[in-house]
């Protein structure tokens, strides 16, 4: 499990640098499509093409790194009522169903991809294949799983920040 963790802790690493970089670029693209267009009435019609297709790579990085911290969007009513104990069932059923939406998430982003480089369907203004951009929803679609399964081998070690009691609150005496 240690290797399992180190692992993840060097995927984690690279999708952060990755959102940086894609960040950073379509910052300066859309950046360039706005001058552009001020200057020439005109657009770059490339750059929304472009920026449309990172932008789905960045989300499906984003929502990895949320899964590994346990950040996702969730009604988390029951598992904070919960002791440690059901925290444990409840974080294995909620992963075992979370995984289950993210293969159907893999499975139909990847038929997609392989039926848009099988038809060599090119990009409208790049003219590039189609299915280099919608790789991006398998792709993301293995780092939530990869990461979910990491947050629940968390919870299980209690290594989770939800795991952890909290620090009691020290009263200050007061001075009379």
């Amino acid at each position: 499990m240690k290797v399992y963790k180190k692992i993840m802790n060097v995927l984690g690493y690279l999708e952060s640098a990755i959102q940086v970089i894609i960040g950073v670029v379509i910052t300066v693209i859309a950046f360039a499509n706005v001058c552009v267009r001020y200057l020439s009435n005109g657009k770059l019609a490339y750059t929304e093409e472009l920026t449309v297709n990172i932008f789905v790579l960045m989300i499906m990085c984003g929502c990895a790194l949320c899964a590994r911290s346990g950040s996702l969007i969730s009604l988390s009513l029951l598992f904070d009522l919960s002791g440690k104990k059901g925290k444990k069932i409840l974080a294995v059923v909620f992963t075992v169903i979370s995984i289950a939406f993210y293969a159907v998430i893999v499975y139909t982003g990847w038929d997609k991809t392989a039926t848009l480089l099988h038809q060599h369907k090119l990009t409208a203004s790049l003219l590039i294949p189609e299915g280099y951009f919608m790789a991006a929803l398998p792709l993301g679609g293995i780092l939530l799983i990869l990461h979910s399964i990491e947050y629940m081998m968390d919870i299980l070690t209690e290594q989770a920040s939800c795991m952890q009691d909290p620090e009691p609150v020290k009263k200050e005496e007061s001075e009379a």
